[in-house]
């Protein structure tokens, strides 16, 4: 088999996973190495302080997330639809069109279902 644009797409992809799961390895190992050197001193570590190395940032709280994830997945169900009907423009691509139209309403619906989600989880109680 011939190497072409899918093999890169599912290497890019791959690499891509990669690098992500890499660099929360780093981030876990800093935050345990700092915690370890503040105990080694003596160092009296305030659970507040504790709490906050332990959980991510305010910013990436649950519901921003599914926000994100529902309109990153909308938006990408629109570009394969989009795409769809252009790749039909020459006449021959029906099957295409039909295709891709169905890959994006399911995209739709997972992005329904994430907003839906968002919505079921409570704010915190800090907004």
């Amino acid at each position: 088999m011939a190497w072409g644009t899918p093999h890169f797409f599912w290497i890019f992809v791959i690499s891509v996973i990669v690098v992500v799961a890499v660099q929360r390895v780093i981030r876990t190992t800093q935050r345990e190495k700092t915690i370890r050197a503040a105990i080694e001193k003596g160092a009296t570590l305030d659970p507040g302080l504790l709490a906050t190395l332990d959980r991510p940032s305010r910013a990436q709280d649950a519901r921003a997330g599914l926000m994100t994830g529902a309109i990153v997945t909308f938006f990408v169900g629109t570009g394969l639809g989009a795409m769809g009907y252009v790749l039909s423009l020459d006449g021959r691509g029906s099957d295409v069109l039909r295709g891709l139209t169905g890959v994006m309403a399911l995209l739709w619906c997972v992005a329904l279902g994430l907003f839906v989600a968002r919505l079921a989880i409570r704010p915190p109680s800090g907004q």
